[in-house]
């Protein structure tokens, strides 16, 4: 029998969108445009998965997880937001609902949804890395746009200097496709998603080293997660675990581009950590987005004192002070990237590191002392 989802969603061609899309996956589907007949078809025949929108005719969608999570006979069910709303606000309020993933709903968002779809069907375990917590280093963003990518690669290539003997993994974890081997000028065909699927048995040490690149001219080796949005959806999320398990084995620093992405698999990564580097940028709407992210990383067992607060000067003209910005957030800022979207810009075009390019420039400073901030962290781990 195949596996059965049902959608609810009060626009009836958003039915129909996903019931087409997912029907070609092979799957059962079934819509409801109310929470109260979806309750009703949940009562009389419990889908393996529920797609929702928040906005609902008869309430908020909230409440229909609520429902669902406190009944013991449907407490198990996978269910996936499938929501216009895209404020960080409504996707902590609905993961910490019970909901298993997020995903914003807008035109292509079928390439993120089905990945997400079958990750949830799967029900992955929990993300665990106890012998060898401390390698990671993740980067995120409550919002896109916030240099995330160019933090990470640059934090790299400064490691790279620091510790020319260190193996230095940078991982793109941002699905469907992220922009780590755009930035480099690296392409590959080897990406996580083909690894998690082509490899049937345990991921071990030579199926890392063969799906990793050799290592790049700066220093670092790089695997990117997917070369397009169709690659993506055939990402197993049940090797995740085996995959960082070894990379942490094999590697002295994994630094992780997670971008704008709280997920059921970002979290895992971002719980087991050593460093949390969270990108801000000096605008009201950033801030405030990242004080939702930061709170609901502290509700999972991320401590402050696991975050590495930078400030990213995106824009010409401060709109918010240092001083607002640790008030809000109620953390210390680590460290101000000046103004450099310019130089920022003539070095992903030119497919290398900023520090490469404009070795001189005093923003290569600033990631070289994060890198020995995180430097030091490591060494105080060991």
């Amino acid at each position: 029998m195949p596996t059965r989802i049902l959608v609810v969603d009060s626009d009836q061609v958003t039915i129909n969108w996903l019931e087409s899309k997912l029907t070609a996956e092979g799957y059962s589907v079934e819509g409801a445009t109310r929470g109260d007949i979806a309750l009703q078809k949940i009562a009389q025949d419990s889908p393996d998965l529920i797609v929702l929108e928040l906005n609902l005719p008869d309430g908020n969608g909230l409440d229909l997880i609520h429902r669902l999570r406190e009944d013991p006979k449907f407490s198990h069910l996978g269910i996936i937001i499938f929501s216009l709303r895209a404020e960080p606000n409504d996707i902590v309020a609905g993961l910490n609902a019970g909901a298993d993933h997020y995903v914003h709903k807008r035109p292509g968002a079928d390439a993120e949804l089905l990945p997400v779809v079958r990750a949830c069907l799967t029900h992955p375990p929990k993300v665990t890395y106890a012998a060898s917590r401390g390698k990671i280093i993740s980067f995120c963003s409550a919002k896109g746009g916030t240099g995330t990518t160019s933090v990470c690669v640059n934090t790299a290539y400064a490691l790279v200097k620091l510790e020319p003997q260190a193996r230095i993994v940078v991982i793109d974890m941002v699905f469907p496709i992220g922009s780590v081997g755009s930035s480099l000028g690296y392409e590959t065909a080897r990406t996580i998603a083909r690894m998690s699927r082509e490899v049937s048995s345990q991921v071990d040490r030579v199926t890392i080293e063969r799906y990793v690149s050799q290592k790049l001219k700066w220093g670092f080796h790089v695997i990117i997660g997917a070369n397009d949005p169709q690659e993506a959806t055939g990402l197993n999320v049940d090797q995740i675990s085996t995959i960082y398990e070894m990379l942490s084995a094999t590697y002295d620093y994994i630094l992780v581009d997670l971008g704008r992405t709280l997920s059921r698999i970002s979290i895992p990564i971002i719980e087991n950590s050593m460093a949390v580097v969270v990108i801000v940028t000096p605008d009201i709407s950033t801030v405030k987005a990242s004080r939702v992210m930061l709170d609901y990383l502290e509700a999972h067992n991320v401590e402050r004192n696991r975050i590495v607060l930078i400030n990213n000067r995106t824009v010409g003209r401060v709109w918010t002070t240092t001083e607002d910005i640790e008030r809000e957030l109620r953390l210390p800022l680590s460290l101000t990237i000046p103004y450099v979207v310019e130089y920022m810009t003539m070095a992903i075009n030119a497919s290398v590191p900023f520090m490469e390019k404009f070795p001189d420039h005093a923003a290569g400073m600033v990631f070289t002392d994060l890198a020995r901030l995180l430097q030091a962290r490591e060494r105080a781990r060991t």
